[in-house]
């Protein structure tokens, strides 16, 4: 005689900017019952649909390592709450790569102009007398004073605007530059 030994199990995960929830439970059918309930009493207001559904946009135009920057996003999270018009620019900034074996050292550089020329293309479509804030994502092993550079560049085309820059260091060769400005921005044109 065979017996059936198979066992249901639920596991839900629900992270939103202002709720997270996680479940797991062996008795899916009274937990689906209950987190219905929960999800009627969080009532999720247009608000925080607006800023999940910002986030998952963001998800197609910047880099993993951006959206995992929890301070990045903590600050992109306060300025949706107060601005609701936004634009997005990424660059890349070729860079050199300079390995040292004698002394085991590694280090990641980029050029002036090229630096000049990758923050003019990212803020060319950009009107910059409607910037209030940015947030600037350095993705790259660069020094602080290339990171200081490329936000000083940033800031001069976008100079009314209040910046905040975050940097992830990647092994990555790479130079990456990901913003997102704020504002009031005039209608787009279809």
């Amino acid at each position: 005689m065979a017996t059936n030994t198979s066992k249901e199990f639920l596991r839900v995960n629900i992270d939103l900017p202002s709720f997270r929830l996680e479940i797991s439970t062996a008795n899916p059918g009274a937990a689906l019952t209950e987190l219905r309930k929960i999800l009627e009493c969080v009532n999720l207001d247009e608000e925080v649909m607006y800023e999940e559904f910002v986030t998952q946009e963001l998800k197609t135009v910047f880099s993993e390592t951006f959206m995992r920057n929890g301070q990045a996003m903590s600050s992109i999270r306060k300025l949706l709450k107060q601005e609701e018009d936004y634009r997005v620019s990424t660059a890349e900034i070729p860079s050199e790569v300079t390995v040292d074996v004698e002394h085991n050292t590694r280090a990641v550089s980029v050029q002036r102009r090229d630096i000049k020329e990758a923050v003019a293309g990212m803020t060319r479509e950009v009107e910059s007398e409607c910037v209030k804030h940015a947030i600037v994502h350095i993705n790259g092993d660069i020094e602080r004073d290339t990171k200081l550079l490329i936000i000083d560049h940033i800031h001069k085309h976008i100079p009314l605007a209040q910046l905040r820059a975050f940097q992830s260091k990647t092994p990555d060769a790479k130079v990456m530059v990901e913003c997102i400005f704020f504002g009031e921005f005039p209608e787009e044109e279809d």
